[in-house]
């Protein structure tokens, strides 16, 4: 690169880092008016709502399953995890939060990364807090970096000191350690659940109140391991977003054919796209069967 070239990619790196800085306040302003909109609005908190409290990486995924296989007595099917265990500050960007939130039957599962402040879990409610050794969750967040960008940095100490996810795991920690021993607070060590899962599960059981049907435990066990987890890991990649319980089980590669659209397109659509398509033709000069 030459020395003008650098100078050059400099000045623009310095502007667009100060315009997100700008930025910035306004956009962390709308995302905490629309979670406090889906808590105190939307969320409507039920008695019993049971909530997956963890830092990022943690083993937020495994305990949504654990808690789910609990509850139906390993019998829990699904096309993805958050048709029975959304998300809710993802929810909270959504325009269908409040259609997700009211289907689910309850007790409710809820996974969020949220600081215990911005929670604020209602007494009623269960949290099962869940805490992982920090240099596993650190490489696991790395990792989970690497998939979301598609590159994955040097794991080095710029990364530990300016991701903003391992930020997200540092502040996580010290807002909820504080809670873990709260009376409607379970903390979970990711650990422990490594070295003796059925004793895990048996504790999350205890603690939701739910009894575990002692010929159902094996069905547990199996749909909370990692062999069956990865063997079904699309049904847990938070990459893939499903919060609909009939949505279609499509993947990104879909048909392959021609001329199939309009039959799942209704009448009205089919003529409000239509004119629309006229009118574009009509401004392009194309004809009717170009596009």
């Amino acid at each position: 690169m030459t020395l003008q070239k650098r100078a050059l990619h400099g000045v623009l790196g310095f502007f667009i880092t100060a315009l997100s800085l700008m930025a910035m306040p306004a956009d962390v302003l709308v995302k905490v008016l629309q979670w406090f909109r889906t808590r105190y609005v939307l969320l409507a908190p039920r008695p019993g709502d049971i909530y997956v409290a963890t830092a990022p990486k943690t083993g937020t995924t495994w305990m949504q399953q654990i808690v789910h296989q609990i509850l139906t007595g390993g019998r829990g099917e699904f096309s993805h995890i958050y048709q029975v265990a959304p998300y809710v500050e993802l929810l909270a960007i959504k325009p269908f939060a409040r259609s997700v939130l009211d289907a689910l039957p309850s007790p409710r599962v809820l996974k969020t990364h949220l600081p215990y402040w911005m929670l604020s879990p209602p007494p009623d409610s269960r949290v099962i807090y869940v805490t992982r050794n920090a240099a596993d969750s650190l490489v696991s967040l790395h990792h989970h970096c690497g998939l979301q960008e598609g590159y994955w940095d040097d794991l080095d100490v710029r990364f530990l000191r300016g991701s903003s996810i391992v930020g997200q795991w540092f502040s996580h920690l010290e807002s909820w350690w504080p809670h873990r021993n709260d009376a409607n607070v379970l903390h979970i060590r990711y650990e422990d659940l490594i070295s003796d899962l059925e004793g895990g599960i048996r504790k999350v059981a205890r603690f939701l109140e739910v009894p575990i049907e002692e010929d159902r435990m094996g069905a547990i066990l199996e749909k909370c391991s990692f062999a069956y987890m990865k063997q079904h890991h699309d049904r847990f990649d938070v990459r893939i977003r499903v919060f609909q319980e009939s949505a279609p089980r499509e993947g990104f590669i879909r048909k392959g054919v021609a001329g199939d659209g309009r039959k799942a397109l209704t009448p009205e659509v089919q003529s409000a796209l239509s004119e629309k398509m006229a009118r574009l033709r009509k401004k392009l000069g194309m004809g009717e069967t170009e596009v």
